[in-house]
């Protein structure tokens, strides 16, 4: 009896993770994090995960981004909040951070 207890409640626990994991996906709003990196970001990255043009080839892809799977909130977070030689420093706020964040994150394939 035991041991049908202890799977319910793996089963439990584990669908729980799964749901926090998802939800901790959703960063910010995506619509406005995607016209936020075309007027900002698109002059050096491909923005749009169809485009096959535009962008520079010193800055990677935003798909390209999320598919590494070293990306995160975290280290994107820490990437836009610090200033780097190859990139301007736009100064974005916590709001902006965020959606641009849930953008790149939305592009991830499953």
């Amino acid at each position: 009896m035991n041991l049908g207890r202890s799977v319910v409640a793996a089963a439990i626990v584990a669908g729980t993770m799964g749901i926090g994991a998802a939800q901790a996906q959703q960063v910010g709003d995506v619509a406005a994090g995607r016209k936020l990196a075309g007027e900002w970001c698109s002059a050096c990255h491909v923005v749009d995960p169809g485009a096959t043009r535009g962008g520079t080839d010193l800055a990677p892809p935003f798909a390209t981004l999320a598919a590494d799977p070293r990306t995160t909130e975290f280290r994107l977070r820490a990437f836009l909040m610090t200033p780097h030689q190859n990139m301007p420093d736009f100064r974005l706020s916590r709001s902006e951070t965020d959606d641009l964040i849930g953008y790149i994150l939305s592009l991830r394939r499953p």
